[in-house]
């Protein structure tokens, strides 16, 4: 019992120190991240070490409870280490990760629902002692453990969000249908939020230690009352974040208003019960920018967002690490991509700036180039040609190409690389560079499949006319002269991956 009782320790104390240890990690992916992920590996294989050290009890019931206790801790290591590879960006270890505790959750299920219940009246004498007369009903004296139902709510949150990330809305859904159900249920708080067991059943006090055994009553009562809460709390997160998420993901007209309610009704909670600067309010404020940027609601998207970095820019300032510069670079991006589409250009530009900025820091540490960096410097290239700095865009442009050769391997004839290839040429026909474009075009002609190839040199043989539906205008009484043939071709090829002049790449 006493090798029982030291794995017992070992595993909580490497809990702990993995949950510290996740908490100085601070936000985003980080190398801390890798050190929470050993001491979880280190927990979660002592769990799977003290079976067989369990095997070894002699009372059924003594056995039967640690081997639920330490079910519990498996599911908890099992729940952050997905936890941990969910903010690694490595979405499939984190559902592995989460499959296995619902796997361990639903073997041991119905221990799990009776692991503060009494044993069965032939293992307990008169006395409350087992019937070899050993304490075998009171194996712990701490009742501070997470209930079967809360590991399932938390379990079901994230199971559902890792089912965003793999594109499967439906399956997100219904686990938030679920957790809406266990809610409105009164088993819910009948199962989570039991009393106490009074003495002589579950875990035992002794009367010896009248002071010691008040103050942890008082202890586990907080912990009863810090699970209500945060069950409360998780519930609502289901409700209304998760639903928003998954109408979002969905992206049909009526989903977006349904999004933005839901995210509504989840601020307005959450303004209530936490601080105005909390960083869960700066996550729903964001979220509810993309979205009413995607209804062109720019003016309410823009105040979302703003409101979003007034929190991000507290939280760096007051030296909490809970954010770090890749979300500030989303927002930034966020804030830039109103302003492109409300024609504010020149705070645009200096947004995409900003946020271009820390998303080469963060790209800083790596040898390919992100495709953050690159869809930023479309967009810049599309602004200055807005702008009418024809330079710039071309320089820009340039980039792109470089960055987006190098993440693509150097294959050449990838359809961005053709795509961008092509908006240079439209620029250089605006700038009246007409023997640049066309060379430009050609290397785009050049670059495409055989159909593909085939569908530009015909468009530029011929001019457009036909898309045009008239034959007699100067440019064919001339079409012997290479350069009105020039002039005509790039016109046309201008016609070719046309943008709306407002609209933000992504």
């Amino acid at each position: 019992n006493a090798a029982v009782v030291e794995y017992a320790a070992l595993v909580a104390a490497r809990l702990n120190t993995a949950s510290l240890e996740y908490r100085k990690a601070g936000g985003g992916m980080s190398d801390n991240l890798q050190k929470v992920l050993e001491n979880l590996g280190l927990a979660l294989n002592d769990c799977h070490s003290i079976e067989a050290l369990v095997d070894s009890f002699e009372g059924s019931y003594c056995k039967s409870k640690m081997f639920e206790l330490f079910g519990v801790l498996e599911v908890v290591a099992h729940v952050n280490i997905g936890t941990v590879f969910y903010r690694l960006n490595k979405v499939r270890d984190a559902l592995a990760s989460f499959e296995s505790a619902k796997e361990v959750l639903e073997k041991r299920s119905e221990g799990f629902e009776n692991i503060f219940e009494s044993p069965d009246e032939s293992e307990v004498g008169m006395n409350g002692t087992g019937i070899n007369g050993h304490d075998e009903m009171h194996p712990h004296d701490d009742n501070r453990f997470p209930p079967r139902t809360y590991l399932l709510l938390v379990l079901r949150l994230n199971l559902s969000r890792v089912s965003l990330r793999v594109n499967n809305p439906d399956g997100a859904e219904e686990l938030c249908k679920l957790i809406a159900q266990e809610a409105s249920s009164s088993s819910l708080q009948r199962k989570c939020f039991r009393n106490l067991p009074p003495r002589n059943f579950g875990f035992h006090r002794s009367n010896s230690f009248s002071i010691t055994s008040s103050a942890l009553a008082t202890a586990s009562a907080a912990y009863q009352h810090d699970i209500d809460r945060r069950s409360k709390w998780l519930c609502s997160v289901a409700e209304h974040y998760l639903a928003g998420l998954v109408r979002e993901a969905r992206g049909e007209p009526n989903d977006y208003k349904s999004a933005v309610n839901h995210y509504n009704r989840l601020l307005s909670l959450a303004r209530v019960k936490l601080d105005h600067r909390h960083p869960h309010i700066c996550a729903l404020l964001e979220r509810r920018g993309a979205v009413l940027f995607e209804q062109q609601k720019l003016q309410c998207s823009m105040l979302s967002y703003l409101a979003c970095l007034k929190i991000l820019e507290h939280q760096q300032a007051t030296g909490s690490n809970v954010f770090n510069k890749a979300d500030l670079a989303r927002v930034l991006y966020g804030i830039a991509r109103v302003l492109h589409d409300k024609e504010d250009y020149l705070d645009a530009l200096h947004t995409y700036q900003r946020a271009l900025a820390c998303q080469r820091d963060l790209a800083a540490g790596s040898s390919r180039p992100t495709l953050d960096v690159i869809t930023t410097l479309c967009n810049i290239s599309r602004v200055h040609h807005l702008m009418g700095d024809i330079d710039a865009a071309l320089v820009a442009n340039q980039e792109v190409l470089q960055l987006a050769t190098i993440l693509v391997c150097g294959k050449m004839d990838h359809p961005f690389l053709i795509n961008r290839l092509k908006i240079e040429g439209n620029i250089l026909v605006e700038a009246g560079r007409v023997e640049d474009a066309m060379r430009t075009f050609i290397e785009a002609a050049r670059r495409c499949c055989d159909i593909g190839r085939d569908r530009m040199i015909n468009t530029l043989m011929r001019g457009g006319s036909n898309s045009r539906g008239g034959n007699g205008s100067q440019e064919d009484a001339d079409a012997g002269d290479s350069s009105v043939l020039s002039i005509r071709s790039a016109t046309s090829m201008a016609l070719i991956a046309f943008l709306h002049p407002s609209a933000a790449a992504a």
